[in-house]
């Protein structure tokens, strides 16, 4: 009995131990599977802070365009250093035949003669010979008799683009919130962002610039920035960072999208970054002081001596929604670049040395650097849009002013003056109307603009995704037909057709004085389009 007692006794201890081994081991089995399944659900939570959307859109592109006869800048600037190079040398530069031959026969004491003179020692040379050599004069038109070119006509039947965007937005804390977006755009059959400039503003791969510019395939922080609203418990905010300066309004209408930009597109359309400080008064208006650096002089630049240092260029203005319902938009933009400079810093491949003007060796991607402060410049502009009924329609007009700094010129000119006059101020405006007509529950749209500018305006647009040039900068007329039809509601189709007849020179720059085109041959750095016209056809999938 006894025997009997202690054998149950120890099977009951040996099942308890078993019992309790499985237990454990069950325990740890539970405790892993919940700990896998709270890093699960930390790394969902974690994806969810950033909620992603975006577009890509493929389009196909035929552009034909005439250029009027000129007279080759470049040309003239090249044998105007070759003159002075000859002169210092107390040779007599008879004719363009005699400059060339001197340059090649002096070709290494010509490159010396080079890295020793910039373009204000050229400037200067020019004013004392035109004030004291009689000869100079003639001298001159017989340059521009020499670099006097036939007009001609250009024809690309098939360019065909990709862009994507991919936008993020997260909420930060209770009152403040993360908006950003990267972006790719790039032509078939080409990835690169620096390309030959060939004298249109959008041609020069800056900061500024892409990505309505097509360049290459990286994806770039197109915007990045943060807003914290309702400080103090009152409707006040401030946003900091990469702005959402492009596609403002009424640029958006075209494109069958909602606004995405803050400022107005008519006058800024363009990256930068910088700050925005908002004060809404209630649901329809909203004012904004806006502010953003449009070139940083010091970093970057290589340069340490503060007297030879270029100053900062500094964007002031205010955003104005005086009444902004889905009915109804009134809204004003109002700025002020200060130390604006003679371009924006980035890389850029010359076909010319914008100095001596002669050809450059090859294909050379170099970083360009502005070389002067030339002023202040002014740009505003009111907009006035409504829906009634099926239509929707908007009417602008818009301003701007130069406040060049006295005698500065660099090697492209002043503020809207030539590289060798005295810049005076100059005032610009430019009208832009447009309506589109929704059909088929809004499926379907039709819409036709219209805009205007004069002989110097100029708009602050080399980011406005127009490939061949910002229709908003152009000197002249820009017609702008198309149709935009959703085959479902986040898959549009879009056909289109623009047309540009330019009565200036200088679209798009600030730089330079410009030119009448028409009969009499104008002197361009580089040739200018007369006329344009393009054919688009683009599918957009938005998701």
């Amino acid at each position: 009995m006894k025997k009997t007692l202690i054998t149950l006794l120890t099977l009951i201890a040996v099942f308890a131990m078993a019992t309790g081994a499985f237990a454990e081991k069950d325990t740890d089995a539970k405790l892993k599977a919940l700990e896998k399944r709270l890093q699960s659900l930390e790394q969902k939570s974690a994806k969810d802070r950033i909620q992603w959307t975006g577009d890509l859109r493929v389009e196909a592109h035929s552009i034909t365009g005439e250029v009027d006869a000129y007279t080759d800048g470049m040309r003239v600037q090249a044998l105007t250093y070759g003159a002075m190079f000859m002169a210092m040398n107390m040779e007599n530069p008879t004719d363009p035949a005699t400059i060339d031959q001197y340059i090649g026969e002096h070709y290494a004491e010509f490159q010396v003669f080079r890295s020793m003179n910039d373009f204000p020692e050229v400037k200067d040379w020019v004013q004392e010979m035109m004030a004291t050599n009689p000869n100079m004069g003639a001298m001159m038109m017989a340059f521009m008799q020499d670099a006097a070119r036939e007009g001609f006509k250009t024809d690309n039947s098939i360019l065909y683009t990709t862009r994507l965007r991919l936008n993020m937005d997260a909420k930060v804390a209770k009152n403040v919130a993360f908006n950003g977006r990267l972006s790719m755009y790039k032509p078939w059959g080409a990835s690169t962002q620096t390309g030959v400039f060939n004298g249109q503003a959008n041609t020069m791969n800056t900061d500024a610039a892409w990505p309505g510019v097509p360049g290459d395939a990286t994806l770039r922080v197109d915007r990045a920035y943060f807003t914290w609203k309702n400080i103090a418990d009152v409707p006040l905010y401030l946003s900091l960072g990469r702005r959402p300066s492009t596609d403002g309004p009424p640029m958006h209408y075209r494109n069958d999208e909602v606004r995405a930009g803050t400022p107005m597109g008519t006058i800024i359309d363009m990256q930068f970054d910088g700050a925005t400080l908002g004060y809404n008064f209630g649901s329809k208006t909203t004012v904004r002081a806006c502010y953003g650096l449009g070139y940083e002089s010091q970093y970057g630049n290589g340069s340490l001596d503060r007297d030879a240092a270029l100053k900062d260029a500094h964007f002031f203005g205010f955003n104005i929604d005086a009444y902004n319902t889905p009915e109804m938009q009134i809204q004003t933009t109002i700025a002020r670049a200060f130390d604006i400079t003679d371009g924006y810093a980035g890389n850029i491949i010359m076909p010319n040395d914008p100095v001596s003007g002669q050809a450059m060796p090859g294909p050379i991607v170099t970083r360009f650097s502005p070389s002067a402060n030339l002023g202040d410049f002014d740009v505003a502009s009111v907009l006035l849009a409504r829906r009634d009924g099926p239509i929707d329609w908007f009417v602008t007009g818009s301003w701007s002013q130069s406040h060049p700094d006295d005698g500065v010129t660099g090697p492209f000119g002043g503020l809207m003056s030539g590289p060798y006059d005295n810049p005076e101020s100059q005032t610009g405006d430019m009208y832009y109307v447009g309506a589109r007509f929704n059909f088929n529950d809004e499926k379907t749209k039709v819409g036709l603009e219209w805009n205007k500018g004069s002989e110097y305006w100029f708009n602050f647009a080399p980011s406005q995704d127009d490939l061949v040039a910002p229709k908003t900068s152009t000197r002249g007329t820009v017609w702008e037909g198309y149709t935009t039809h959703r085959i479902s509601r986040r898959f549009v189709v879009k056909l289109a057709y623009i047309n540009y007849n330019y009565d200036y020179t200088g679209s798009g720059w600030h730089v330079g004085a410009p030119a009448e085109l028409g009969d009499t041959p104008a002197i361009q750095g580089f040739p200018t389009y007369s006329k344009v016209g393009k054919v688009s056809l683009g599918f957009s999938a938005r998701f």
